[in-house]
């Protein structure tokens, strides 16, 4: 009976951060509404970053229209700022498509020291043991050691990175079928060859291969899905001025 009058969180941020709802109704304060907002991200915060990235970040707190976010060491925190606007897109469309967060900050910090701190306090002390791949010492437990953690993790890159050479046409869920990564990893590597292969096309540099990766990136299809016109069509739509607005019709060859 009490779950039928219970207000889906989605509901609730729309209610809070939508104008033309919160007109005329009873006054929240904004501390209030940035604590609920902080709370429904950490509760979808694997479903965001994904269940490996959740394990070695948290939010720490909302600021404003600013988001910080704790990281389990500097090499990570400087990994993620990197690709902090991938980090905007994928949260904010998590709230309802609205930019309710337009800054993000990546820092290391006291909250995985509390966190290992309590760790210590409730476990026994910590054994190491031996990488298998390099045979460096590390803590007992783990699949390798961060050295070698951080060569696969490049190793992957590169992995994708000639995967989507050969299958443009890739999306993620496709992806997981050759090698399992997640979703930010993935995203980054294709957006920085799309930017690549846009950019040769975009100033007349590109080969007819180049030429024809590009369209499969764009257009995500096959080649032989590819008709000579859609072809064509794509590399007008690619070689635009980047000031002036394109018609999605233009792309598809539709009058």
């Amino acid at each position: 009976m009490y779950a039928e009058n219970l207000e889906a969180a989605e509901e609730v941020i729309r209610r809070l951060f939508d104008p033309r709802r919160t007109y005329k109704k009873a006054y929240i304060s904004p501390e209030i509404k940035l604590a609920y907002l902080q709370h429904y991200l950490e509760s979808r915060w694997s479903e965001i970053v994904g269940e490996n990235l959740a394990r070695s970040c948290a939010i720490e707190k909302i600021s404003g229209n600013e988001l910080y976010v704790r990281t389990a060491n500097s090499m990570l925190a400087n990994e993620l700022y990197m690709m902090q606007q991938l980090f905007l897109q994928k949260i904010n469309s998590f709230l309802l498509g609205r930019v309710l967060i337009k800054k993000v900050y990546f820092h290391t910090g006291s909250f995985f020291k509390r966190q290992e701190q309590k760790a210590k306090e409730a476990e026994p002390p910590v054994e190491y043991t031996k990488c298998p791949v390099c045979g460096a010492q590390m803590r007992k437990g783990l699949a390798m050691c961060s050295i070698c953690e951080r060569e696969q993790r490049e190793e992957l890159r590169s992995k994708l990175a000639e995967l989507l050479r050969i299958q443009p046409w890739l999306k993620y869920e496709d992806c997981l079928a050759y090698y399992k990564c997640d979703k930010i990893l993935f995203t980054a590597v294709k957006e920085s060859l799309q930017s690549y292969y846009f950019e040769r096309v975009r100033c007349g540099f590109a080969d007819k291969k180049e030429s024809l990766l590009a369209v499969m990136f764009l257009l995500e299809k096959q080649p032989e899905e590819i008709t000579l016109a859609l072809y064509e069509n794509a590399l007008t739509y690619l070689r635009r001025d980047q000031g002036v607005s394109a018609f999605g019709s233009r792309l598809h060859g539709k009058k």
